[in-house]
């Protein structure tokens, strides 16, 4: 897969963040299936992906830039974590590119300056025809902390599509499955060792796998449960 163009701003996206690489429950094979439909056509769509915090809204917007990128199309990612800090103006002359990834807009609702200027985003994509994806994670509805009325319209019209957390009962499931795409070598043991003594949260737990992988190749060892406990203090 191409490198992807990052031809406004200096945000990395994840290269191994895909639609193959993402644990799909029953819960989000309509999401799944909407979004590999988007990338694969040449829509221009305006759709928002929600979900609680942790569910992987950033992993998939990710996974669509990425696919974007296979695509050639030109496109802005924008992590608002990131680009919070460098003020609304970045906001502006986007429109001519094939799409605009915007990660964690809650971040700015209810922010004068950020809602006029994502306001007027929107409508530049819908005149130039530049597709819009937003990821916003739980939070007050958003008639609650929306302050501009004609940006309250405009989102309320985008297509909302709702990402479902992994379950308590998938996560064994769910764990073993990014394990397996990752290369990651953990046995069930070590698994279940981490579901009885760590956060079930599944994104937590997905850091926690990744760094124990980085540890064990480290050290040359295994992943095994003393290396679990060393490196996780238990």
């Amino acid at each position: 897969m191409n490198n992807p163009k990052q031809l406004i701003f200096p945000f990395q996206v994840n290269q191994k963040a895909s639609f193959e690489n993402f644990f799909c429950s029953s819960d989000n094979r309509y999401l799944i299936t909407r979004l590999i439909h988007f990338v694969s056509s040449n829509d221009v769509d305006e759709l928002i992906i929600g979900g609680e915090k942790g569910a992987g809204k950033s992993f998939l917007i990710q996974a669509i830039c990425n696919e974007l990128a296979a695509k050639d199309k030109k496109f802005a990612f924008i992590p608002m974590k990131k680009a919070i800090n460098m003020g609304a103006d970045i906001f502006q002359d986007l429109a001519s590119l094939d799409a605009v990834c915007v990660d964690d807009l809650q971040l700015i609702l209810a922010s004068g300056d950020w809602e006029k200027a994502l306001f007027n985003l929107i409508n530049d994509c819908q005149q130039t025809s530049c597709s819009l994806i937003l990821s916003i994670g739980a939070t007050q509805p958003l008639d609650e902390v929306t302050r501009l009325p004609d940006l309250l319209s405009r989102i309320k019209r985008m297509e909302f599509l709702t990402l479902r957390a992994v379950q308590d009962e998938q996560l064994q499931q769910a764990l073993k499955f990014v394990s397996e795409q990752l290369d990651i070598n953990i046995d069930t043991a070590e698994l279940d060792f981490l579901l009885k003594h760590q956060t079930r949260k599944f994104s937590l737990l997905v850091e926690n796998l990744l760094l124990l992988d980085q540890q064990a190749a480290s050290l040359k060892r295994r992943i095994t449960i003393p290396l679990i406990k060393e490196t996780l203090k238990l």
